[in-house]
């Protein structure tokens, strides 16, 4: 049964990319009103009109009441501030060749830290690209931030009063659903495969998974501000897959002959079902799972565990009969692993803290100190000031762009230089196929727009009635077409727009049309040439790079965790090797947010390539989970025969991570045909209980060498599962750039 949840039914993402046209109909055509006829600003009201375009369209924040609310005054005095610095340097074509440049790089960069800072980069941008553009004195700065601040408080009450954005409800709450399903699936775990009851569950909970992750594949419009969210919801659906696939493919099969007696058993099953109910409220926008209390039950249910096993070998019961019992709820052990880092990710994606819920993996390591906010900035900056960091490919590619744009608009003297940049930044991709594409569908929605605006202003005679009347219904176009249609039709409003609206501010005919084509193709023109200079292959060969320092790393790390199980190396300190795997798993994940966050198509579906991710976190989690038991004193140094032929098959787990990540780096094409032996582990496992039965002593290490089984052999399973998603990002990172 069901309990307490309530859901709503799902939203559809074209209404919220209808409210937020409909927002911008209404407030950005009075906006420009109010600056032309009642403030008489000029040519100073388009700070007006595309500061309200940045905030409400582009930017749009989402969030509660209060943090929204301070997000769009924040990012006003941020914008107004840029405007200051933009018509500074706009007289003089090397000033605002270096302003732009450093502005580009600094905003484009500054994604890394996620939340608003990214949701607001593009808006900043674009306000700072007008003011640069537009040559014009120190003496009209007080006018043009006038404007821009004018605009900033209209959008912040827009924001926070017409409609607030509803983009990831729908995702979330497909998401919400599948949990739902995926609990009742677990709590009948035990049932035999047979049990029709099973099945049906199954087969729900399947459909449930794959449903929310259909959703996600086909937004409108994905999160387009704090990645770091996107990346764990996509972390969360993966997550979700797995819990239905070790269900339908558990380790043992349910056998309550051999299923220890043991009431920890029930409080584990109990709570991973609670947490499961609780990720999907969460998700739903209600309190956050309690993941602590898996993390208990799962630490009493294992020291349960070696009560009884203990006992079991002392009244003589065989060490197989023993190992039966052992691994009989190693399914639910695993899904309870699965479930902790679920409801971590959900808990992120809705904009929590979800590194917080544990301070580590297990409840008896201590919190990790979170070091001062200043020395996480410059932690993070060094971290992707990296010759090999996709933030730093893509921020040196946005700069270069926009810098030589401003300068060939300067030093041409286009009457609206600030279209050359625009045309720029709107066509220029992460690769060079997807700004070749762009930049096509740009002059062929350019060229139709322009036909169109042009008609529309020879049959009205640009009579400012009809132009004023229309305007509000080109903004609506614009918006809605922007967020939800296609670029090309965006591209054709957008031009539609400005020819209405540069007519009401000066009118010149159908001629501004032309001027706006023309300065769009100068702008697609550096758009293709920089794509073709600056790592043309793209996202998809940066990924795989990023992936396998990734791979190699957690490999290296879940070698030295299982060192110290295995009792081959001392627990000390900090791990540098975890370090190390921490700093690439930063860098593999910004390269992920920058893949599925990219506007063009590729080989790899952003699926393929976030269970890419999903894995690599997995194997670190494990690694964590493996030292996090070593220090609790679980080590195999009284069975090294046993703890020997675990490290054998720890060994080939680590080879084929290192293969992967040959193979992502496109260093390699053969494949590890060694595989993990679940015979081998098991004839270890039962020597060492054995040993136990006759030696007390060595209790502690046979539990050990138990457990340090179970998790290869997860991690063997995992790597199985992992070939087809490798597969599929080597194939697109061979690809030639045109393809």
């Amino acid at each position: 049964m069901r309990t307490g949840l309530v859901l709503k039914p799902p939203h559809d993402p074209g209404l919220a990319a209808l409210r937020r046209a409909a927002r911008a109909a209404i407030v950005i055509p009075l906006a420009f009103a109010f600056g032309s006829l009642v403030l008489h600003l000029g040519q100073n009201v388009i700070f007006i009109v595309f500061g309200c375009f940045a905030l409400l369209i582009i930017s749009d924040f989402g969030g509660q009441l209060p943090a929204r609310a301070l997000a769009y005054l924040v990012a006003t005095l941020a914008a107004a501030a840029l405007v200051a610095i933009g018509t500074a340097a706009s007289l003089n074509a090397a000033w605002a060749f270096a302003a732009m440049f450093a502005v580009a790089f600094v905003l484009s960069f500054a994604r890394v830290f996620g939340g608003y800072l990214a949701a607001g980069q593009t808006g900043m941008l674009l306000a700072f690209v007008v003011a640069v553009s537009v040559p014009a004195p120190v003496s009209a700065i007080p006018g043009r931030v006038g404007a821009l601040l004018i605009a900033g408080v209209i959008s912040t009450i827009a924001a926070v009063s017409l409609w607030p954005r509803v983009e990831q409800v729908a995702l979330h709450e497909k998401a919400a659903m599948a949990s739902l399903v995926v609990a009742d699936l677990v709590q009948h775990l035990d049932a035999d495969k047979a049990d029709g009851e099973r099945r049906r569950l199954l087969d729900e909970a399947r459909h449930a998974e794959q449903a929310a992750r259909r959703q996600y594949a086909a937004a409108a419009k994905r999160p387009a501000g704090p990645s770091r969210r996107d990346r764990a919801f996509v972390q969360a659906l993966t997550e979700l897959q797995r819990i239905v696939d070790v269900v339908e493919r558990p380790f043992q099969q349910p056998d309550s002959s051999v299923r220890p007696p043991i009431s920890e058993r029930t409080q584990l099953s109990e709570s991973v079902v609670s947490a499961l109910r609780g990720t999907a409220t969460v998700l739903s926008g209600g309190a956050p799972p309690d993941l602590r209390a898996v993390d208990r039950a799962r630490l009493e249910h294992r020291e349960a565990l070696d009560r009884w096993a203990a006992a079991e070998l002392r009244s003589g019961h065989s060490a197989e009969q023993v190992l039966d019992g052992l691994d009989v709820d190693h399914t639910l052990r695993v899904i309870a692993y699965l479930t902790i880092a679920l409801g971590s990710n959900a808990i992120i994606a809705i904009g929590g803290p979800g590194e917080d819920q544990l301070g580590g993996f297990s409840s008896t390591t201590q919190p990790e100190p979170v070091p001062p906010t200043a020395s996480r900035v410059v932690a993070t900056i060094r971290t992707h000031l990296d010759p090999s960091s996709t933030v730093l490919h893509g921020s040196l590619r946005v700069a270069v762009g926009l810098a030589i744009a401003v300068l060939i608009a300067h030093n041409l003297g286009l009457q609206r230089g600030f279209w050359v940049v625009l045309g720029t930044l709107q066509v220029l991709r992460s690769n060079a196929l997807g700004t070749g594409r762009t930049a096509i569908e740009a002059l062929a929605g350019t060229l139709v727009g322009v036909a169109l605006g042009g008609t529309f202003a020879l049959v009205t005679g640009a009579n400012p009635v009809l132009l004023a009347v229309s305007l509000p219904f080109a903004f609506f176009i614009a918006a809605y077409a922007a967020t939800a249609v296609g670029f090309a039709a965006s591209q054709a409003a957008f031009s539609v727009l400005l020819i209405i609206m540069f007519n009401l501010i000066s009118p010149t005919g159908w001629t501004v049309g032309l001027v706006r084509f023309e300065d769009v193709l100068v702008g697609v023109a550096i758009s293709v040439i920089i794509g073709l200079l600056l790592w043309p292959h793209g996202l998809r060969r940066d990924l795989g790079r990023a992936m396998a320092r990734f791979y190699r790393a957690a490999g290296l790390y879940l070698d030295h965790a299982y060192d110290q199980m295995l009792g081959l190396k001392r627990a000390s300190g900090a791990d540098p090797a975890r370090g190390a795997a921490v700093l690439a798993r930063e860098r593999a994940g910004e390269a992920f947010d920058a893949f599925v966050n990219e506007k063009s198509s590729s080989p790899l579906e952003p699926e393929k390539a976030g269970f890419l991710l999903s894995a690599a976190n997995h194997v670190m989690l494990a690694a964590d989970l493996v030292q996090s038991l070593a220090g609790m004193g679980y080590r195999a140094t009284t069975c090294a025969q046993g703890a020997d032929a675990v490290g054998g098959q720890v060994h080939i787990v680590v080879e084929t991570l290192n293969d992967y990540a040959d193979r992502l780096a496109l260093a390699s094409s053969a494949s590890n045909e060694a595989s993990v032996s679940s015979d081998r582990l098991r004839a270890a496992a039962i020597d060492c209980l054995t040993r136990w039965g006759n030696e007390e002593q060595t209790g502690r290490g046979a539990i050990a060498v138990v457990m340090a089984g179970e998790w290869v052999q997860n991690l063997g399973r995992l790597e199985t599962d992992l070939e087809p998603a490798v597969n599929d990002a080597v194939e697109a990172a061979r690809l030639p750039w045109w393809r």
